[in-house]
C-alpha cells in the first residue's frame, strides 16, 4: 500500500527448538537463518543465555557471523534489581531494544505491586536504551484481556511499554470470542504497541502450533499491519518444549510459520 511503511524484522524464539544449549547455538543460528528469519529471541534466565550474559561478545560475534540480530529477551522476577541492570547492559551491547517482563505464574492478582516492580525495572532498562514491556502469559497477573488492561493502568507508560503475545492472547483472553481475542487488543492499542510475539493456539497442539494452524485471526492482523504500517521486531514462537508438533521437526515448523507470514504480508 503506497505511503505505508513496513520496516519489520522477524525473530525466531529458542523455545521453538526446545531451547538449544550453548554448544548447539551455532547450528541453531544456521537453521534460523535458513528458515528465513532476521534474528533471535530467548530467555535471559536459563539455557544458553545464562552463559551469554557472562560472555556478551561471544553472542555478538555469532550473530554477526550469521547476519542475525537479537530482538528481545524474556526476563522473570528476580529479587535483586541489579540483575536487570546486567541484562539491560547485555542487551545494549548486542543492539537489542526490547526486554519482555514475565511475572511469576499463579500469584495473587496484585496489580499495584506488579506495576511498582515493572516501573523500577523499566527505569533501569531505559538507562541503557532498552524498553521494558509486559509479556502476557497463561496464569500471569495479566492473563485475560481485562487483566492486561489493568496491568497497564498500574504502570508508568513512559517506563513500561505495550506488547502482545498473540498466542497467549488467543488462548487466555477468555473474556472475548476466540477469533477476536488478539486482533481486538492490537486494534485498540495499535498506536502504543512497540513489540509483538506471533504465536498460535488450538485445542489439539496447544501453543506448540505453527502460525495459521490455530484460532488467531492472522488475516485481520496482517490487514491491520498493511493499513497502519509497523516498525521494528516481531518474534515468532511455538512451545517446542512440548515435543514435536504433529511429528514435525522444529525447523520445519519455524519455516512454515515464516512462509505463512510471507504469504500474508508479502515480506
Amino acid at each position: 500500500m503506497e505511503g505505508i511503511s513496513m520496516d519489520i524484522k522477524f525473530a525466531a524464539m529458542t523455545l521453538t527448538w526446545n531451547n538449544p544449549s550453548h554448544d548447539q547455538f551455532p547450528q541453531w543460528l544456521k537453521e534460523v537463518k535458513e528458515a528465513g528469519y532476521d534474528g533471535i529471541t530467548g530467555f535471559a534466565h536459563n539455557h544458553a543465555f545464562e552463559y551469554f550474559l557472562e560472555h556478551p561478545k561471544e553472542l555478538y560475534d555469532l550473530l554477526d557471523h550469521f547476519g542475525l540480530g537479537l530482538s528481545s529477551l524474556d526476563v522473570t522476577y528476580q529479587e535483586n534489581l541489579d540483575y536487570y541492570k546486567k541484562v539491560s547492559e547485555f542487551l545494549a551491547y548486542n543492539r537489542c531494544p526490547n526486554m519482555a517482563y514475565i511475572d511469576p505464574k499463579g500469584l495473587p492478582k496484585e496489580f499495584s505491586k506488579l506495576g511498582e516492580r515493572m516501573n523500577e525495572v523499566g527505569k533501569i532498562s531505559l538507562q541503557y536504551g532498552v524498553r521494558t514491556l509486559y509479556h502476557n502469559h497463561t496464569r500471569g497477573i495479566g492473563e485475560t484481556f481485562a487483566e492486561v488492561e489493568r496491568v497497564h493502568e498500574h504502570v508508568d507508560p513512559d517506563k513500561v511499554f505495550v506488547m502482545l503475545d498473540l498466542g497467549h492472547a488467543t488462548k487466555d483472553f477468555t473474556d472475548l470470542p476466540v477469533k477476536e481475542r488478539a486482533i481486538h487488543f492490537v486494534s485498540k492499542y495499535w498506536s502504543k504497541i512497540k513489540f509483538m510475539e506471533f504465536k498460535d493456539w488450538n485445542e489439539t497442539t496447544d501453543l506448540n502450533t505453527p502460525l495459521g494452524e490455530g484460532h488467531c485471526d492472522y488475516a485481520a492482523v496482517f490487514q491491520l499491519i498493511k493499513e497502519k504500517g509497523y516498525h521494528g521486531w516481531i518474534t515468532v514462537e511455538q512451545n517446542g518444549n512440548d515435543g514435536l508438533s504433529r511429528g514435525r521437526q522444529p525447523f520445519e515448523c519455524a519455516k512454515a510459520s515464516r512462509e505463512f507470514i510471507q504469504q500474508g504480508l508479502g515480506i
